[in-house]
């Protein structure tokens, strides 16, 4: 799995990296290898404080975003790794690679 991070404009991104889970793409986010071993209300908590993170940064660009724990337009959905990266992607944050996302969606899965 290959996630590109750190958007600095339309379609370019500072950093990428390569893991064999959502879990540990996350990790790599994070720049913290103990996510991935840490404990359920841990990783919920780390996913919530980046959330808000990404929140404030749509802010600056005028964008609002909310975060649930659910797939819903313009939210970021912190239930668990998958559906979160899969937001992160869905609002331009992240870019994962092309196969982990739906194409019937564009892309933008």
């Amino acid at each position: 799995m290959r996630m590109l991070f750190h958007p600095v404009d339309e379609g370019v991104y500072l950093k990428a990296c390569e893991a064999d889970s959502f879990r540990g793409l996350i990790a790599a986010l994070l720049d913290d290898a103990g996510y991935e071993t840490a404990d359920a209300g841990a990783r919920l908590g780390q996913r919530i404080r980046l959330a808000d993170d990404v929140r404030l940064l749509a802010e600056l660009q005028a964008r609002s975003v909310r975060i649930t724990d659910r797939d819903e337009v313009n939210a970021i959905n912190v239930s668990s790794d998958e559906p979160f990266l899969r937001s992160l992607h869905r609002l331009e944050f992240v870019s994962l690679d092309s196969s982990l996302t739906d194409p019937t969606d564009g892309g933008r899965s």
